[in-house]
């Protein structure tokens, strides 16, 4: 059921500035909790929103960072995303289904900053790559891992969005909410308005692009 919508004038909650380093809270978050934080945010609760904000920026900002590769880039996005939201959530029918809404927001704009920016210069990410691998890692991690730990975790998460990158942005992303993120079938289908068939013969073209590269580089 749509809530009131509330005063377009108020000014959206603003995301930490170091969201990429906060742990993010996502991999536990519940239907019911965000159907509550939903329900009080659409009457005007900004600190729930910022509560839904703690739990979904890492996840935002680690999806992103696997579509377009790019620390900075990967930051306006979940800003763009966050401010979106903040200003449609009135528009949200089912508030347990939060977490799709908000991801198909993400994923539309992180898509589309990738195919115009498909063929960008890889100077400026080779510079700032393990410094991003290092924010992401850190977002995935609910505790604080021994320097060794974090270094392997950082080293492997780099090479992922290397491999990712020969993928087709479409293609990425049906994998990236699969197998980074881990929903189902059938919220990836909602939040990339396709239908479970297609999610999953791109995923199985993903996966299969990804098996090629691995073997390339074995």
């Amino acid at each position: 059921m749509v809530r009131e919508t509330r005063d377009e004038a108020t000014a959206a909650p603003r995301p930490r500035p170091d969201h990429a380093a906060q742990p993010s809270a996502s991999s536990g978050a519940s239907p019911d909790k965000d159907r509550c934080l939903v329900l009080r945010a659409q009457d005007g609760d900004i600190n729930a929103f910022e509560q839904l904000v703690e739990r979904y920026q890492g996840r935002l900002f680690r999806t992103a960072y696997m579509i377009v590769r790019n620390r900075h880039d990967s930051e306006d996005i979940v800003q763009d995303t966050l401010i979106q939201a903040w200003r449609s959530l009135h528009l949200v029918r089912e508030p347990a289904a939060f977490r799709g809404w908000l991801m198909r927001i993400c994923t539309n704009k992180a898509t589309s900053m990738a195919r115009k920016r498909q063929r960008r210069a890889t100077d400026a990410y080779d510079a700032e790559g393990l410094e991003t691998a290092s924010a992401i890692a850190e977002t995935t991690s609910s505790s604080t891992a021994d320097p060794a730990e974090s270094s392997e975790v950082n080293a492997q998460i780099e090479a992922l969005a290397d491999l990712l990158a020969s993928v087709q942005p479409e293609l990425r992303i049906v994998w990236v909410l699969r197998e980074v993120d881990d929903m189902s079938y059938e919220e990836i289908a909602q939040a990339l308005n396709l239908t479970e068939s297609t999610v999953r013969g791109r995923l199985a073209r993903a996966r299969s692009l990804v098996m090629r590269q691995m073997k390339e580089w074995a």
